[in-house]
């Protein structure tokens, strides 16, 4: 029912924030007390026989019996929070109105009919009561679809009372939520599709609350699904970092941040995969799919890029979907590499041609490990991709079967990237951005679509040129010079206060341009992502310079070894073959320096 004004001026939309803390702090109690027994029976080493095998068995049973309540708790508390932050907007909004109008003279009855007693102002009168009451309208509908939601909550809630209740497969077999996840583990993504499309909603929802870890990160379980799972997610995760007295720690700081709305109080932030290990994975969609959209963008960050430091690529995100009309979504569903490959090098060089030359391998080893030299990353986070681009499209195809969707790869993301392209992602358009190479598998790219579009992206003296154009490149071919690949035009950074515009160029130019989003770069993606054609290459400064060995990577690797030239110790071991050996899948250096 649509609500008068003076009713609005009576809610009291703090009250759900109230209930919302309630539940959550019944879900960690909840949780708590489950985990305290667990520990108390495994602690007692010394009970055996039938009691202890029954009291292992009631524990295993009533597990899954807890955290499904645990699970209905936590959205319980999600929804109430969504329903006081959206309610409250919209009633602020409606009474800004009504008080606005009253405050220049107009008459507002409480059903939000808008009157003048000055005749000359009946077209203004005319147009704040529409206004109010479309406003008011909206109020309604927030409520009711917030209503509904809390009503099938507290129902599953309730129902859990006496167990955990089947549900009737589309076959008309009766199951428990638990062998439906088992069944869908087993699956294709588009078999899954299939059975899970022909679920009722009812089901569907409590087969997510009863494993939300595994439906949340499912290929073939539609978006919405998986975000409220990961909803889920988040705050148990949150819990377990409290319960663990990490609390104060940066990871527990992400995770309130993820459970949080936007700056604005109105964005819900949505999670399509997540999952708490060490760096963190997630895949967030910034921005919505609707049957408008007409463009989805995936974004794949670089190294040093992991769950504690995904503020910066949140920020690009957010920046894209609002030039561009569509969702995008960060893709950070794997490990990336968290060190470029030369940290440890300083520490070789500058210690003397003798301990430079017996200690430059083992730096190099140190240093490389588990950087952004291996390859390994990308060839586990390729397949993945390759995936979520399947169930990308088969949403799409759902609400919005006109969108046009573009991968971005950026530094280490256009390694893994290519390597998705080399695997048979499927794409309208790809940016290599700054990239690594084109991928790190043998053979070609094998998108299907024939018609794919793909552009590069990198800055003159982007320290990335370098390794692009190494012969041997593990991570592949240059994308700038790649055959079917457009080289964009990174041109230069927005206007300053001033009014003046810089040549993106150097080593800031790496990735300064996802910061700017007024630069000749951004736009230039901008333009991928809706469907124009960006503006080609334009040679303002050489891709390296002759002399780029000024600062950063390229003066620790190429001083270290001009020292050990000039103090005439390169003979004794790589003057022998005209270069310097690099362990693993580097590329010599040869003594002709620059390379």
């Amino acid at each position: 029912m649509r609500p008068t004004i003076s009713e609005l001026r009576n809610w009291r939309t703090h009250r759900f924030g109230e209930a919302a803390a309630a539940a959550a702090s019944a879900a960690e109690t909840l949780d708590g007390a489950m985990d305290a027994a667990i520990r108390a029976i495994d602690a007692t080493s010394d009970w055996c026989g039938e009691s202890r095998c029954a009291a292992d068995l009631t524990v295993t049973r009533e597990r899954g019996h807890v955290h499904e309540i645990r699970n209905i708790l936590h959205r319980i508390a999600d929804e109430a929070e969504d329903a006081g932050a959206d309610l409250t907007h919209a009633r602020e909004l409606v009474l800004r109105v009504v008080d606005t109008a009253l405050a220049d003279g107009f008459v507002v009855t409480d059903l939000g009919e808008v009157a003048s007693v000055d005749m000359s102002k009946e077209a203004d009168a005319e147009a704040l009561g529409v206004a109010i009451m479309r406003a008011l309208d909206v109020i309604e509908q927030i409520d009711d679809d917030h209503g509904a939601r809390l009503e099938r909550l507290t129902d599953d809630l309730a129902a859990m009372r006496t167990g955990r209740p089947g549900l009737r497969l589309p076959d008309e077999h009766t199951v428990n939520p638990d062998d439906v996840v088992v069944m869908l583990r087993s699956m294709t993504a588009t078999a899954r599709r299939e059975l899970w499309s022909r679920m009722t909603p009812d089901d569907r929802r409590r087969v997510m609350h009863a494993d939300p870890q595994t439906i949340g990160n499912l290929d073939g379980v539609d978006f919405d699904t998986r975000a409220d799972a990961n909803e889920i997610n988040i705050r148990n995760a949150l819990t377990e970092e409290r319960q663990a007295g990490r609390g104060g720690g940066p990871r527990a700081a992400v995770l309130e941040e993820f459970a949080q709305r936007g700056p604005d109080g109105t964005a819900e932030r949505r999670f399509i995969a997540f999952d708490n290990t060490a760096d963190g994975r997630f895949i967030e969609m910034v921005g919505a799919v609707g049957t408008g959209t007409r463009n989805a963008t995936v974004y794949v960050p670089g190294t040093r890029s992991s769950m504690n430091r995904s503020a910066e690529s949140h920020g690009v995100a957010q920046d894209l979907a609002q030039r561009t009309g569509g969702p995008v979504f960060v893709y950070l569903d794997g490990d990336l590499p968290q060190k470029v490959g030369f940290e440890g090098l300083p520490d070789v060089v500058g210690r003397g041609a003798v301990a430079g030359l017996l200690g430059i391998g083992s730096g190099l080893a140190a240093s490389i490990d588990d950087s952004a030299v291996e390859t390994g990353f990308a060839r586990d986070m390729a397949p993945r991709l390759v995936g979520f681009g399947a169930a990308l499209d088969a949403e799409l195809e759902q609400r919005a079967p006109e969108a046009i969707t573009t991968f971005i790869g950026f530094s280490y993301g256009g390694s893994v990237v290519g390597s998705a392209e080399q695997l048979g992602l499927r794409a309208d358009r790809v940016v290599y951005a700054s990239a690594a190479g084109t991928g790190v598998f043998d053979g070609p790219w094998r998108n299907p679509n024939p018609d794919v579009d793909r552009y590069s992206l990198t800055a003159p003296g982007d320290p990335i040129q370098y390794i692009q154009s190494v012969p041997g490149n593990p991570h592949g071919s240059d994308p700038d010079t790649a055959a079917g690949v457009v080289r964009m035009d990174t041109g230069f950074t927005g206007p300053d206060a001033n009014g003046q515009r810089t040549l993106i160029e150097g080593t800031s130019s790496h990735g300064s341009y996802w910061h700017d989003p007024n630069s000749d770069a951004f736009r230039n993606i901008v333009r991928v992502i809706n469907g124009d054609d960006p503006t080609p290459y334009i040679e303002r400064a050489p891709d390296r310079p002759t002399d780029p060995y000024a600062e950063g990577l390229l003066d620790i690797v190429v001083e270290g070894g001009r020292q050990i030239i000039r103090d005439g110790l390169g003979p004794l071991g790589d003057l022998l073959d005209g270069d310097i050996d690099l362990p693993g899948p580097i590329p010599d250096i040869p003594l002709r320096l620059p390379w």
